[in-house]
């Protein structure tokens, strides 16, 4: 698809056919980045990638996501040109391939729609061909405009609707990528509303220093030091397992680090704490008020 939409792009001096025909290329790049991507995320983790390569997958996305950028310059660069410089355009051919393209392209969005729901990599593949769909519609449209009243105008026109397709999906993606890249909170969680459950749980006090982010798509992972009763080391590993058990059950969170202390901990020995106790790089959170964690503790009228 990609050697006939070049041809006849050239041959027909379709801008909207060569549009098409670029973002195909980068259809080929798109689907070979997310295979690399969907394979090196399912290796184990190394003494050097302890967590794996489940974050390749969010970099592959950030990848497709930069080069349909560079696409949609490039395409609404050359359609202003042709708009002050209308070319002509051989439109019967251009109609044929556009439909081909279309059809193609339909296809492929139809086998990646089954597997790009929660996963970033596949989303952004699957946007690629779906914007290329889009773009043959465009082409199709433009092309029999031009078959019908001549007015060649409607291929550079045609050009900038794809690019601004391309674009809205680009943006999209790579907002998510960068979301995770910077180890922003996972989609659908609230970082008060986890530090209230966890201080819930009968003998937990107080939780501090919780972070929460995302190692890659459908991976989130939690930190966190919370303060207890006291209590004998089994009780606290009983403790600590409703509360994984908790994280897991009710928020998906498939990687938990809990450090248990009997008081909260001080600067400059508690991670995210300056020196004089005040708040480093963690988030301060007071998940409940001081009389209900004394009402939940056991012997308190609490479970």
């Amino acid at each position: 698809m990609l050697v006939a939409q070049v041809s006849v792009g050239l041959i027909t001096g379709s801008l909207a056919l060569l549009a098409d025909s670029a973002h195909v290329f980068l259809d080929v790049f798109a689907l070979a980045l997310a295979y690399l991507g969907v394979r090196l995320s399912h290796r184990p983790p190394t003494a050097h990638y302890t967590y794996g390569f489940r974050r390749v997958e969010v970099l592959t996305a950030f990848g497709n996501g930069v080069t349909l950028l560079f696409l949609v310059a490039f395409v609404v660069k050359e359609a202003f040109s042709r708009l002050g410089a209308p070319q002509e355009v051989w439109a019967a051919p251009m109609l044929g391939m556009a439909l081909a393209g279309l059809l193609a392209n339909l296809l492929m969005a139809g086998l990646l729609h089954r597997h790009e729901e929660g996963d970033l990599n596949m989303r952004a593949a699957f946007l690629h061909v779906l914007g290329d769909a889009l773009g043959s519609v465009a082409a199709f449209a433009a092309g029999l405009l031009i078959l019908l009243s001549g007015w060649t105008l409607a291929d550079p026109l045609a050009s900038l609707l794809i690019a601004g397709i391309v674009g809205t999906g680009a943006v999209r993606v790579l907002r998510e990528a960068l979301h995770i890249l910077a180890e922003g909170t996972p989609k659908g969680m609230e970082l008060t509303q986890v530090a209230q459950r966890m201080a819930a749980i009968p003998g937990v006090r107080d939780v501090h220093d919780l972070h929460l982010w995302t190692i890659g798509p459908d991976f989130p992972a939690l930190s966190a030091h919370v303060v207890v009763e006291s209590q004998s080391l089994a009780e606290a590993d009983s403790l600590s397992l409703r509360l994984r058990r908790l994280l897991h059950d009710e928020f998906g969170i498939q990687h938990t680090t809990l450090q248990l202390e009997g008081s909260p901990c001080d600067a400059p020995y508690c991670n995210g704490l300056q020196k004089g106790g005040s708040t480093g790089n963690c988030l301060a959170l007071s998940p409940r008020p001081k009389a209900r964690r004394q009402a939940q503790r056991p012997g308190a009228g609490g479970e």
